[in-house]
């Protein structure tokens, strides 16, 4: 249990750390495709712990502390930073690809969408009725933003474009790495 604090502990000084130093740490660790296509591939990891101001912030870090209390008996069992760290590079991987027109991207909410939607994969695994309801409230959440689009709100709020599709990779990520674990799984039984 402590360990996964201890995780949520390290993103967090991270990520305030990088807030911190705002100018040089978007300039260099930001998602920015024409760098990636470069050879700056440590731009697929570090944009995710990159914010655009205290508001987005203090919005992942919440989302985060929540995220980890609310599937805190799961994520004891996994390291939640090597988690953290698998879906943030799906997610970069996959606007490198799908969407090449993207140019830059920061925040930690998609990787906060994959860690939900594994949490969520672990309770349905244990048949537990509060999957059942997380996992379709997420699924509502999700599909309500790819119809209807991003918060003006909290577009306002973070001084940026909510990418929603960074989120449903995140979501997509979190399934994959959730099966890739039970495989993982299944295999160091036998």
């Amino acid at each position: 249990m402590r360990t996964v604090w201890v995780h949520t502990a390290i993103i967090l000084t991270l990520s305030t750390l990088l807030f911190l130093f705002q100018d040089n740490s978007n300039q260099w660790l930001a998602y920015y495709h024409n760098g990636i296509a470069k050879g700056q591939v440590w731009r697929l990891l570090t944009a995710h712990f990159c914010h655009t101001n205290g508001y987005h912030l203090l919005l992942n870090g919440t989302g985060l502390m929540v995220v980890a209390a609310l599937f805190l008996d799961t994520f004891k069992h996994y390291s939640m930073l090597a988690m953290m760290l698998t879906i943030g590079l799906l997610i970069s991987l996959c606007l490198y690809w799908i969407e090449p027109h993207l140019q830059w991207y920061v925040g930690l909410s998609g990787v906060l969408h994959g860690l939900f939607a594994f949490g969520v994969c672990d309770e349905l695994k244990k048949r537990d009725k509060w999957g059942v309801i997380l996992g379709l409230g997420f699924i509502i959440k999700v599909a309500y933003e790819q119809i209807n689009g991003p918060s003006a709100t909290t577009e306002a709020l973070i001084g940026a474009t909510v990418l929603i599709n960074a989120h449903l990779y995140g979501a997509i990520a979190g399934v994959i790495y959730f099966s890739l674990m039970q495989v993982y799984s299944k295999a160091a039984i036998k």
